[in-house]
């Protein structure tokens, strides 16, 4: 008999509620085929079959909510005792976590019995706890050793850490209250949502540990409205449309070139930057249910034609909900754009661990001076957040001066 559990696949999803499945009790399975979609509060996972053999249980129903380490599926593979998996187990490892319809399943989450009787002293001192947990620990400079897990046999969980944070930090900060929110008249509760709940630990977590600044100018684009006129029915001769996004990622993409220390993480844990010698250049996606941040790999090695391509593939299957969960991995730099909202400026918040963020207006018509003379001109707005524990205020001007540089002359993106 193999049981299938849900894996922890890493990104914080530790959750999922059964969308649809393709398979009854008392059918017959082979090995790759999808099971079951999960609904998590990012992806819409597809689970493949580990094994062949006959449906015997199903550990959720439609509709309901699974969590990580419970049993999705019991299948009668011919076997008399419960097997180890035929693929490798997933490590705990934040770097590698599994590639929806791709995931190496364990039919044990958790590690083998040999955990409850250690027998070496690293092993008295492992911790069961998802890389998720590991991570935020690290984050907040929680020793995890001396977390108590209220997860599955003493397994750590988010919460966890978030409460040991609170205690240690209760007796030096402000610990916010808990408020009474009094109310006349017709009210209406309305839960929050799996992504909006991801939201708020996410936009926290940011705030509590980076200390932002944030930095806005414009900048005259009078070019770069000339040139993408030009070749917009070109491209769109090619089946591709062709938004002014597509020209701020390609400038965002040669100033991390030319500035390594945006496309990095700080790692407070070692005190020491890790600079990524690759660009996953991240876009802010507002989709019906919340905000996704899915990215395109590799922009560094595209052309602007070709951001623009993947762009657009990304958003709507960030809005359709069909984004897969490497889309969602990696990001180095984020691009949020405030336009689309009819908005000039915003204080972005950045998507830790990241250092920066850069934020992009409307652009609009407006007067301005220039050589002495006012005429009318498009003017684009930037707002660019920094994390200030890195990153010092001449070396974030420094960077907004040279994407304004290349957006006010657009031939330079193209000659790059």
């Amino acid at each position: 008999m193999y049981d299938f559990k849900f894996a922890d696949i890493g990104e914080g999803i530790h959750e999922g509620r059964i969308l649809k499945w393709n398979y009854k009790v008392g059918d017959e399975v082979k090995e790759g085929e999808t099971l079951v979609i999960v609904e998590t509060d990012k992806v819409n996972a597809e689970l493949p079959s580990p094994v062949d053999g006959i449906v015997v249980k199903l550990g959720a129903q439609v509709g309901e909510t699974i969590e990580v380490g419970q049993t999705i599926i019991l299948i009668d593979d011919g076997s008399e005792t419960e097997e180890e998996p035929k693929t490798e187990a997933l490590k705990e490892s934040k770097s590698a976590p599994g590639v929806i319809g791709e995931i190496e399943v364990s039919s044990e989450v958790m590690a083998s019995s040999t955990e409850s009787k250690p027998t070496t002293q690293e092993n008295e001192n492992k911790v069961l706890a998802t890389p998720v947990a590991r991570q935020l620990a690290k984050d907040l400079g929680v020793d995890i050793k001396g977390v108590n897990g209220s997860g599955e046999m003493g397994r750590v969980l988010k919460e966890d850490i978030y409460q040991a944070s609170e205690q240690k930090r209760t007796p030096q900060t402000f610990t916010v209250p808990k408020v009474s929110i009094s109310v006349q008249g017709e009210v209406e509760y309305v839960p929050l949502t799996s992504l909006r709940k991801t939201i708020v630990k996410s936009m926290t977590l940011s705030k509590q540990i980076i200390p932002h600044t944030v930095l806005m100018d414009e900048v005259i684009v009078d070019g770069l409205v000339e040139l993408r006129n030009k070749v917009k029915k070109q491209a769109a001769a090619e089946d591709i449309k062709l938004t002014y996004m597509a020209f701020i990622m390609k400038a965002v993409v040669l100033a991390l070139k030319k500035f390594p220390n945006f496309n990095a993480s700080f790692d407070q844990e070692n005190e020491r930057m890790i600079y990524k010698k690759y660009v996953n250049l991240g876009m802010a996606v507002d989709t019906p249910v919340g905000l996704i941040v899915p990215n395109l790999k590799d922009a560094d090695q595209k052309s602007i034609l070709e951001l623009a391509k993947e762009l657009k593939s990304v958003a709507d299957r960030a809005v359709d909900r069909t984004i897969q969960l490497k889309d969602l991995q990696n990001t180095t730099f984020t691009i949020t754009n405030f336009g689309a909202a009819d908005v000039a400026y915003g204080t972005p918040i950045i998507n830790h661990p990241e250092v920066g963020i850069l934020g992009i207006g409307k652009i609009a018509q407006k007067a301005i001076v220039e050589n002495g003379e006012i005429r009318v001109a498009y003017v684009m707005p930037l707002s660019l957040a920094v994390d200030h524990r890195v990153i010092d205020g001449a070396d974030a001007g420094r960077f907004l001066s040279y994407i304004k540089s290349l957006l006010s002359d657009p031939m330079m993106l193209l000659l790059s």
